[in-house]
């Protein structure tokens, strides 16, 4: 901040310089209320998805969605998954339009899909962020029990025709049968479930202390402060 003295000798264009740059500085934010509403609504997805795995998959496979818990959230999951699958194909085409090696071309769909909402994170954690930094955090987590589970059938890629439909390759058969752990499929689409699960709740929680408790202690602070 410029002290009192040092304002009386900057020019009007200065003026407008210093408060451009102080606005470009100053992150948007979404309000209190907005905020806790959203995460509110958000619980049910959260905890939902923390229990997503093959066996869950499986489980539903060739069902019909009805309008019930699981109906409600594995459409809002799929709704998000089309999203990620457009990152996820662009990654692939982009290989298709560049010469890249063959085992760059199966990872590089994984590759991008992970990549943007790291991309989204650092960009809101820079600017000071920590509301969309740490929901950034979610759709990575979000993003990582989908990868996990496309891992887990690493050994059957036909099991589920809907998903991979005519010649398509399963990107992780490819991947682990060239690296030599096919075999291994289980245990690491477990490893990196067990990663995102973690992330995908310590996030959620996260996000609730700064918005619940450290945003009511701010305030008290503040009522505190003006009585005296």
């Amino acid at each position: 901040m410029k002290k009192k003295d040092e304002w009386q000798d900057i020019t009007a264009k200065e003026m407008l310089e210093y408060l451009r740059r102080q606005k470009e500085l100053t992150p948007t934010r979404p309000s209190d209320m907005g905020v806790r509403i959203g995460l509110l609504l958000l619980m049910p997805y959260i905890f939902w998805l923390s229990k997503y795995n093959d066996s869950y998959v499986a489980s539903i496979h060739r069902k019909v969605i009805h309008f019930n818990f699981d109906g409600v959230m594995l459409s809002f999951h799929n709704l998000i998954n089309g999203a990620n699958m457009i990152v996820h194909e662009a990654g692939h085409g982009v290989c298709y339009l560049l010469p890249c090696p063959q085992f760059l071309t199966f990872l590089n769909g994984t590759l991008f899909q992970l990549a943007l909402p790291i991309i989204f994170i650092y960009y809101y954690y820079k600017r000071g962020n920590r509301t969309l930094a740490g929901l950034g955090s979610i759709w990575l987590a979000q993003n990582l029990i989908y990868v996990a589970w496309y891992m887990s059938y690493a050994q059957t890629p036909n099991l589920y025709p809907f998903f991979l439909g005519g010649s398509a390759i399963h990107d992780f058969w490819y991947m682990f049968s060239q690296l030599g752990v096919l075999e291994y499929d289980w245990l690491i689409s477990g490893f990196v479930r067990v990663v995102a699960v973690i992330l995908l709740l310590g996030s959620y929680m996260y996000l609730l202390y700064i918005s619940f408790f450290q945003t009511s202690t701010r305030i008290k602070r503040r009522v505190s402060k003006g009585r005296r």
